[in-house]
């Protein structure tokens, strides 16, 4: 089996690819901070399983997620994240994920994970199925996709002009989006937003205070 792995702290893409190589004898091809990184897109044309972490400073996750799938179909993807959020998993699922484990999971979960996809077989854990049987009860599911972009960088603190320039989009549209968020979460300010995103571990502190400025 040939793997690459997509994360961009270090000290993750060490342990896993330790874990990899001495536990399972696989080979792995490439451990990069970014799909940029790589030599080039189509030595992906040579891997059995990717394992791409979603929040990634250089691009989401989920993109990487889309452009292995889009181009190559066949290679396994196996989402590496400490996202628990139902809409994170979904949102993977609905990409084409074939396995979805949280970084607080135990070593014994992602060799599990790995074995999944390896026999073909598609890999989510017993909470993360739960979550997500039961999570289209909570009120982000009702947001869309794009309320959901705009809700994370709300969260992370950032303000409409600016997210409209991150999105290349009318900061009017993003004060809409603020609006629409508000009312189907029913909170008054983002502040609330933040608790919420820590409370449902969409975003840790970590990532709050590593947001770019406002």
């Amino acid at each position: 089996m040939h793997i690459v792995i997509i994360d961009d702290h270090e000290l993750v893409r060490d342990g896993i690819k330790n874990l990899v190589e001495q536990e399972f004898g696989w080979h792995v091809l490439f451990d990069v901070a970014a799909i940029e990184e790589l030599p080039n897109v189509d030595v992906l044309a040579d891997v059995d399983v990717a394992i791409i972490d979603i929040s990634l400073q250089e691009a989401s996750g989920f993109d990487v997620l889309n452009t292995v799938k889009t181009n190559y179909p066949d290679v396994r993807c196996l989402m590496v994240s400490m996202y628990e959020h139902v809409g994170y998993i979904s949102k993977a699922l609905e990409l084409g994920a074939d396995g979805y484990v949280t970084k607080t999971a135990a070593t014994k979960e992602l060799m599990c994970a790995l074995n999944a996809l390896e026999n073909g077989d598609n890999y989510l854990s017993t909470d993360l199925s739960n979550k997500l049987a039961f999570g289209h009860n909570n009120a982000f599911s009702e947001l869309t996709e794009r309320e959901r972009e705009v809700f994370l960088l709300l969260a992370k603190g950032l303000q409409p002009k600016r997210i409209s320039s991150q999105l290349k989009t009318m900061p009017k549209t993003i004060m809409v989006h603020r609006t629409n968020i508000y009312h189907k979460l029913g909170v008054t300010s983002q502040f609330e937003l933040l608790r919420i995103a820590l409370n449902e571990g969409i975003l840790s502190l970590d990532d709050f205070i590593h947001a770019p400025s406002a």
